[in-house]
């Protein structure tokens, strides 16, 4: 059971985040997700790896993340627009993670 504190402190946090966020245990169990994430159909509760084709979470750097203790991140390309997908480790809490990707659903070139 994850400590309730940290999804009260996610939500404060990345609640009004305009790109979706999730908070998810190293078995990639989803725990909680912000708004963003919420209004494009996103789950809580599933397997993050359950979602969507299996040739995208072939770059996924969740356990060299939570292994070296350091946020990891990959750059990439999704409908045309450049993206950079990380993963942030949680301190003082080993088994979870932030994922978060910027440009995955807001085009920052437009301005």
């Amino acid at each position: 059971m994850i400590d309730q504190k940290v999804i009260e402190a996610f939500n404060l946090m990345w609640g009004a985040f305009p790109e979706p966020v999730m908070l998810i245990h190293k078995n990639r169990d989803i725990l909680a997700a912000n708004e963003a994430y919420i209004k494009i159909g996103g789950p809580v509760g599933v397997k993050c790896s359950s979602l969507g084709d299996k040739e995208m979470h072939k770059g996924c750097l969740a356990n060299q993340a939570l292994e070296s203790k350091r946020p990891a991140f990959v750059k990439y390309e999704v409908n045309g627009k450049k993206a950079v997908a990380f993963w942030l480790p949680v301190v003082n809490y080993p088994d979870i993670y932030i994922h978060v990707s910027f440009g995955a659903t807001i085009d920052y070139d437009r301005g």
